[in-house]
C-alpha cells in the first residue's frame, strides 16, 4: 500500500493522519475511517475502503495507492466527488490515474 504524498483528508480527520496511517499499517482497529483509492482494476474513476477492509493482509501487501481518507462513509463519499470535481476542472475528464500520475499499469 502506498499513499498519495498530498492526501487529501476530510474535516473530520484533519490533523490525525500520520496517527491513522500507522495504525493501518500496523493492523490495529479503527471505527468509522475510510479510504479513497485508485482503482485496482481500470474501468473505475475511485474506491472506497473501510478500514477493518483494509486490515486484511491482501491489501496491506497490495499496490494500493490510497489518495485519500475520511472519518466516515459520507465524508468519504463527499471527498470523492470534491476529488472527481478538481481532476475534472484541472484535466476536463476523470482521469484519476492520470490525475494522481499513475500509468494503467503502475495500479
Amino acid at each position: 500500500m502506498k499513499f498519495y504524498e498530498h492526501l487529501y483528508v476530510s474535516e473530520g480527520i484533519r490533523g490525525r493522519e500520520n496517527e491513522i496511517k500507522k495504525k493501518l499499517n500496523e493492523g490495529t482497529g479503527m471505527i468509522g475511517v475510510h479510504f479513497i483509492a485508485l482503482p485496482l482494476y481500470s474501468g473505475d474513476l475511485l474506491e472506497i475502503y473501510s478500514a477493518p477492509e483494509l486490515k486484511q493482509r491482501w491489501y496491506r501487501r497490495s499496490s494500493l495507492f490510497i489518495v485519500g481518507m475520511a472519518g466516515s462513509l459520507t465524508e468519504a463519499e463527499l471527498l470523492c466527488a470534491d476529488i472527481l470535481m478538481e481532476i475534472r476542472k484541472k484535466q476536463g475528464d476523470y482521469n484519476s490515474r492520470r490525475f494522481f500520475g499513475m500509468d494503467e499499469g503502475d495500479v
